[in-house]
C-alpha cells in the first residue's frame, strides 16, 4: 500500500481553459501517476501502437479501442465516462509507461473499478503493483471510495499477480474478480 508520504499535486495545465489535472508522485519519487491531457496524444498513441500485440492479450481491448491518433484525442477530450480518472503511469524521468484508471460505478460513488495497461516493455519490473497502489490509497485516503475492484480475464496471470499483491482479494471466478475495501 502507498504510505502517507506519498505526494498529491494538483497541476494546471498552461492553457486557461484546461481543468486542474491530477499527480501523485510515490514516495521515493520513481513513479508518477499524472491525469491525462490533450498534450499526451500523441505519446500515449505510440505507446499503443508499438504494443499492439501484447496489449490484444488475455482478451484485452485496449489495442482495438485506439486505431488512429484521431481516437486517443477523442477519448481524451471527449471521454465517454467523463466521471473516469484516467492517468498515465511514468517513470521518475517522466517516459510513459503504460496507463491506469478509476471508474466510479453509476449507482455507488463510493465503489470503483481500477483498470490498467503497461508497455511491454516495462513489464515485470514492479511498475504496475506500485500504481495500483498509489492509485488505491487516493481513491481511498482522497477520494472517499469505500471498495476498490479490478476485472481480470482467467489467462491473464501477470495481472492477477499485481492485485493480489496490491493487497486485492479473489472474490469472483467466472471473471476473476479481485477487490479490496478501504478496512482491508
Amino acid at each position: 500500500m502507498a504510505t502517507e508520504k506519498d505526494d498529491v499535486n494538483i497541476v494546471k495545465e498552461t492553457s486557461p481553459h484546461s481543468k486542474p489535472l491530477i499527480e501523485i508522485t510515490s514516495s521515493d519519487g520513481e513513479l508518477i501517476l499524472k491525469q491525462f491531457s490533450p498534450s499526451d496524444t500523441q505519446e500515449i498513441f505510440e505507446l499503443i501502437d508499438r504494443n499492439r500485440e501484447h496489449l490484444s492479450q488475455n482478451e484485452e481491448d485496449t489495442s482495438d479501442k485506439y486505431p488512429t491518433l484521431e481516437s486517443v484525442e477523442i477519448s481524451i477530450l471527449q471521454p465517454s465516462n467523463p466521471d473516469r480518472l484516467r492517468f498515465g503511469i511514468r517513470d521518475a524521468q517522466g517516459t510513459l509507461l503504460g496507463s491506469i484508471n478509476l471508474t466510479p460505478e453509476k449507482d455507488n460513488p463510493h465503489k470503483g473499478e481500477i483498470g490498467y495497461y503497461l508497455g511491454k516493455e516495462a513489464t515485470g519490473k514492479g511498475y504496475t503493483t506500485k500504481a495500483v497502489n498509489l492509485l488505491t490509497d487516493y481513491a481511498f485516503n482522497h477520494l472517499g471510495y469505500q471498495e476498490l475492484y479490478g476485472i481480470v480475464a482467467n489467462t491473464n496471470k501477470p495481472s492477477q499477480e499485481v492485485l493480489r499483491r496490491a493487497g486485492y482479494k479473489e472474490t469472483g471466478k467466472e471473471v476473476l474478480l479481485f477487490s479490496k475495501t478501504i478496512s482491508s
